[in-house]
């Protein structure tokens, strides 16, 4: 008998909170319509400091977020703001490590482009210095020519596009 005695407040309060929502909603509903018809008064309202105080907007930008932040973060999770930094400190490695990856691809294929270049050079003037020796020596001639030209346009052509190129930077360090 006491169960039943005590379920009736218990169904009684539900019953209020859902009479306490519809209306609320209802008057939500209400006061929405009224603003979209009278804009000067939700201009009106906005001036007021108390709903100034209401609406307030945060955000940081960078790969942490502020201090107070993290407080807030330690409360919901359990050491969150550790996790926070440490995710941080774990990508910025990765992105270094990247970077120096890049840095290092480059140079390498710089100096097997380097090294080619010059086993190519040594290869025609030894193939001219054979046909020179052999009494051609127009051809020698033309062949050396012909190899100087495309070194001197191959270095030209490498420095003049290179300040063109330009770093992508999607992210700041």
């Amino acid at each position: 008998m006491q169960d039943c005695v005590s379920e009736k407040p218990n169904v009684n309060l539900l019953q209020q909170a859902d009479e306490e929502d519809r209306s609320s909603e209802e008057l939500a509903e209400e006061i929405e319509g009224e603003l979209v018809e009278n804009p000067a008064v939700l201009e009106r309202l906005l001036e007021r400091p108390q709903i100034k105080m209401l609406i307030s907007q945060s955000s940081f930008r960078g790969p942490i977020p502020p201090p107070a932040m993290l407080r807030e973060y330690n409360e919901i999770v359990k050491d969150g703001a550790e996790q926070i930094m440490t995710r941080s400190e774990k990508e910025q490695a990765h992105r270094h490590g990247l970077q120096n990856k890049t840095v290092t691809g480059n140079i390498d294929k710089d100096k097997r482009g380097q090294w080619m270049a010059f086993i190519i050079t040594v290869l025609i003037l030894v193939i001219a210095t054979i046909f020179a020796w052999k009494g051609n020596t127009v051809f020698a001639g033309t062949l050396i020519t012909i190899d100087l030209i495309g070194l001197a346009s191959v270095f030209i052509m490498g420095r003049t596009s290179s300040p063109q190129r330009k770093p992508k930077n999607d992210e700041e360090d």
